[in-house]
Parts: C-alpha cells; structure tokens; sequence
C-alpha cells in the first residue's frame, strides 16, 4: 500500500477546508433568500380589500370625486396611501404613482398574489382586482416602515456568515496544525532526552497509525538511535576491558621493579625511581578511566543519603592544604555555611577533591586556592554553590567550554608538566550531574580561574542515571 503523503494530508485538509467555508456560504444564502414574504396583517387586508372594491365600483360608476375621498380617508386612518391602477399602468385619477409601483401591479396581476416592494422608509404591496369583462385592475399601498419588517440586508448577511466562516475555517485549521506539529514536537522532545543521554529511547511505536514521512523519520531515530547506543556501550565496554587487563601487567611490573631494585647497584636507582613514578601515574590513570566508565554506565546500588556538605568541604580543604603545603601554595575555606545535599558521600568527595587538585596544580607559587561554600537560588530553587579559586595563568575563553571533557588538555603539548590525565574534571562533571547538579569554568577578572558547582539542597534525588560521554 502506498504511503500517504504529507503532501496529500496537506491538500484534502485545506480543500476540506475549502468546500466547508463554500458550502456554509451557500448555505447561508439560500436561507437569507427563501425567507417567506410576511403575511399581510387582517386589518390591513381587510381595510385593502373594501377600498378596492368601493374604489373599483366609484371608478366604474364615473365618480371620481368619491374616489379621491374614499382614498383620502384611508390615508387619514390608516396611514396608507392607495392608488388604483389599471391595465395601462395608469392611475385611475391621474396622480403620481410612486417609484416602483406600476412594475408591482404589473408583478402582482401577472402573479395574482400579494407582492412586496421594500424600499428604504416605505412599503409597497400590490393587490390584483378583476370585474366580469376580464378586465384587471391594481391596488398599489404605500404604507409606512413600521407595518412590516424589512428583510435582512446585504450587509447584515455579510455579518453573518464572516463569524460562521471563521469558527469552521479556524477549528479545522487547528486540528490541521496540531496534527501536523505534534509529532515534530514529539520528536524535537525525544532528540532532546535523547542528547541528554537517554540512549535506549525510542519513539517509533507513538508513530503506528502515520503512514507517511514523519512515521518514516521517527523509524530513522530510532535506527540512529540504537546505532549510537550499540557503539556507545562498546565503547564503554572497550573501555573498561582495557583498564581492567592493564591493572594485572602493572601489578606483576610493580613486583619485578622491587625485584630489580634488590639486584642492581645504586647508580641505578634514580632510574629505577623514574619507572616507579611512571607506573605509580599509569596506574592512577586506568583507576580514574574505570571510575569515568562506571559514572558513564551508572552505578548499581549506589547509597544515597543525605550529605553534610559543609563538612565533607572541610575535609576537603583540609587535605588539600596539607598537600599544598609541599609546593609552597595554600588552601584556604573563606566563606562556608551549613548545607546537606542528598547524594553519595565519596562520589561529591571526588568531584570536590579533583577540582581543588587541580586549582592547586596551576595557582601560581606562593598564593593560594580560595574555597567558598554558599547558598543561592536559581529559578525558586535553592541550591549548594561551591566556588573554588586559583591564582593561576587561566585558561583561554575558546577552552572554557571543554574542560570537562575526558583527555582534554588546554595545551597542546602532552607532557606530563603540563597536567595530570585529563581526567579529573571529566570526573567531577559526570559525578555532578548524577546529582542533578551542574559545574562552570570561567576566568577570574585579576587572573586565575573559577570553577563553580552547583548542588539543589535537599533533593529527592532516589537514583542515579547514566550521563552521556561528552567527546
């Protein structure tokens, strides 16, 4: 069966569209033009009739003069002014007939029923009269506004049918838009949650009763989509594999370099040292790509309890400026107030630790890292804003963006001088947003850089989800 076409949706909705409008139209026409002539009130009909008659008999006898007072007296009680007019379309006394009236005789003998004229401040209504010879004769009656209602004019038509218009044209075209739309916006929601690392979503099934172009991009998202989940979890797998076959050569390299170093002479234990460092900052390295791998994958049967974060932040600081010590720098809590986090205790211990490490790689000698734990609100929200602050060189405007990302260097030389693995702030951004949280880099004004993250205080956080790999 072939598919339906947008294309074609497209048309038949706005020829449906179309032909309703039209028909409505039509239809309102008819009903404003087969309006009934009004009935002829029975005092009015009754009060025509006898003036016909005497009107006829008083023209018939040659009495004109009692015709014009017959036809006086009707004016003066009735307000109706009546003219008699015969086969000539002639007033039988020779008086101005008003606009219209001969044509309604002629209407109303032809017909031999009662005809309307409706003018603007005036009726007209003609009567049909006949006497034994066959001849016919006319009784035309101007008579006021007031007698009969006028019909509905044009313009009042008009009024009409532009709201009926409007009501069908606009309800379909409604349904005709949200038809249209709700599945783009089905999509653009889905491509969202999908970017933000919901790789098993799927939409295809919402799309069952479309046969057309937007059913056949939905198949083609979630084709992509399961590409991209299948290589991203090889990845991941890939990965993991490879840390974990590393961790067993390094261990038995461990064990033959202590072997080693009982057996040689002295002059060679400065490169003994040498390899000893090096396998020691191997071996860091594969830990933190296995916990990347673990944040990436989600973490079964993580506790989450709620976390005491000023003091999980003094611990930190404390550590941290024990550490610092040995390279002539400092770390120092300026700013610290009570909060409590739900969360894991050891995985916000990570985060936080990794980012004051690394102020305290790149401050400069002699300065310190300053760490500042507060309170704010985004969007009537509270949350825990820890800032830390190093006095270093900072990091160029165009890197900002990708620090979080793994194996990201602001350099471009790969030295061990120039930074650790290129981990650790990976790290603390997968560990942040399985908080629900979010972590920022920016340049300080006089120098340094400002890496700030933001916990919402007293979540319901109850598990925790995988977070996309940032390339």
């Amino acid at each position: 069966m072939p598919q339906k076409g947008i294309f074609l949706k497209i048309y038949l909705w706005f020829w449906l569209t179309t032909t309703l409008v039209v028909a409505t139209v039509i239809t309102v026409d008819v009903l404003t033009e087969s309006i009934p002539k009004p009935p002829v009130p029975g005092s009015i009909g009754i009060a025509l009739s006898l003036y016909g008659q005497t009107a006829l008999e008083y023209h018939l006898r040659g009495r004109p003069a009692d015709l014009a007072r017959v036809t006086d007296q009707l004016k003066s009680s009735t307000g109706i002014n009546a003219f008699l007019i015969n086969q000539m379309n002639q007033e039988i006394n020779g008086r101005v007939l008003p606009q219209g009236a001969a044509e309604l005789a002629l209407r109303a003998r032809q017909s031999g029923k009662t005809e309307f004229s409706f003018a603007r401040d005036k009726i007209l209504l003609a009567l049909t009269m006949s006497i034994a010879e066959g001849e016919h004769f006319g009784v035309v009656a101007e008579m006021p506004q007031t007698i009969f209602p006028p019909p509905p004019r044009i313009w009042l038509r008009s009024i009409y049918r532009l709201p009926i218009a409007f009501i069908i044209s606009g309800v379909v075209y409604y349904w005709l838009a949200r038809y249209l739309t709700a599945p783009v916006i089905r999509l653009r929601e889905a491509t969202r949650r999908f970017a933000a690392g919901e790789f098993a979503l799927r939409i295809g099934g919402t799309f069952n009763r479309r046969k057309d172009e937007l059913s056949g991009l939905a198949n083609d998202f979630d084709h992509m989509a399961g590409r991209i989940e299948s290589l991203m979890t090889m990845q991941q797998q890939l990965l993991a594999d490879i840390s974990h076959e590393l961790r067993s050569p390094l261990a038995r390299l461990n064990v033959a370099l202590e072997l080693v170093r009982r057996q040689t002479a002295p002059e060679a234990q400065k490169a003994l040292n040498r390899i000893e460092k090096e396998v020691i900052q191997l071996n860091e390295m594969i830990g933190q790509v296995l916990t990347l791998s673990r944040l990436q994958s989600g973490i079964q049967g993580i506790q989450i309890a709620p976390v005491d974060l000023e003091r999980l932040v003094q611990e930190v600081a404390a550590d941290a400026h024990f550490e610092a010590q040995a390279c002539d720098r400092i770390v120092r809590l300026v700013e610290s107030v009570e909060c409590t986090v739900t969360g894991n205790k050891e995985l916000l211990r990570r985060a936080i630790e990794n980012v004051v490490r690394n102020a305290v790689h790149y401050t400069c000698e002699n300065s310190s890292v300053e760490i500042r734990l507060r309170r704010t609100m985004n969007n009537d929200i509270s949350f825990a804003e820890i800032s830390v602050r190093d006095h270093g060189r900072g990091a160029p405007e165009a890197d900002l963006p990708h620090l979080f990302r793994p194996f990201y260097r602001v350099s471009n030389a790969r030295e061990r001088q120039t930074g650790g693995t290129g981990l650790g702030l990976a790290i603390t951004e997968r560990a942040v947003h399985l908080h629900h949280g979010t972590v920022t880099a920016s340049n300080a004004v006089d120098g340094g850089l400002i890496v700030v993250i933001l916990l919402p205080l007293f979540s319901h956080l109850s598990t925790i989800q995988p977070i996309p790999l940032t390339d």
